[in-house]
């Protein structure tokens, strides 16, 4: 081989050591540099992946907050009662309620029945059956009680049968000694539909609503 004497040349034998030698480390240099090119490629790829992956949840997260945030069935307003009323409907529950309250606050203590005979006609007859049982008695410093004012406000309120306002009753007070004093009252007032009419079935004063 390329004219070398291996048996008698001690100096061919030198130069075969080194060949050997040198294509032994061309091929290692060579399986280095292809194993290290393939281990870059995996890593960049495993790198790859779990960014991707967060970036597909930030994503949905952000989809699903835009569409809480957007979605306007989600925020139920309490107070509106419409839901299960017409207008024409809370307008007459409405009027009701303040005729009810202007004859039932309404008293005086030399008739004191006077005021539930007044109101008779607003109210259902169980509830009229009830207070009469019950008849009211006011203190000594409201044996007159008179309404200058009224105003309305909705409560909450999700029945589909029954209306409820909140009636504010501003007036005045006479004690049995003549002195007088400013009132605030406030009823909560339930009005059901009973055979067409509108009429109160229930009435509450001054609770917290």
């Amino acid at each position: 081989m390329f004219g070398w004497d291996f048996h008698n040349s001690k100096s061919d034998r030198i130069k075969l050591f080194f060949f050997i030698l040198a294509v032994f480390l061309v091929i290692g240099f060579t399986s280095s540099f292809i194993f290290r090119s393939m281990n870059t490629n995996e890593v960049g790829a495993q790198d790859n992946t779990p960014q991707i992956a967060t970036e597909s949840a930030e994503t949905a997260d952000s989809s699903t907050s835009s569409g809480a945030e957007e979605d306007p069935s989600q925020s139920v307003n309490k107070y509106d009662q419409t839901e299960n009323f017409s207008k024409e409907d809370l307008q007459q529950t409405k009027a009701t309620a303040v005729l009810f309250v202007t004859a039932f606050h309404t008293y005086n203590a030399e008739n004191p029945q006077e005021y539930l005979e007044n109101a008779k006609l607003y109210m259902t007859d169980a509830l009229y059956e009830k207070m009469k049982r019950n008849m009211r008695r006011e203190p000594l410093d409201r044996s007159y009680l008179t309404v200058k004012e009224t105003s309305v406000t909705p409560v909450v309120n999700s029945s589909s049968s029954v209306v409820r306002w909140n009636v504010m009753v501003m007036g005045e007070a006479k004690a049995t000694d003549g002195t007088i004093s400013e009132t605030e009252d406030w009823y909560l007032i339930g009005v059901r539909q009973v055979d067409g009419e509108w009429k109160v079935e229930d009435v509450r004063v001054n609770v917290p609503n």
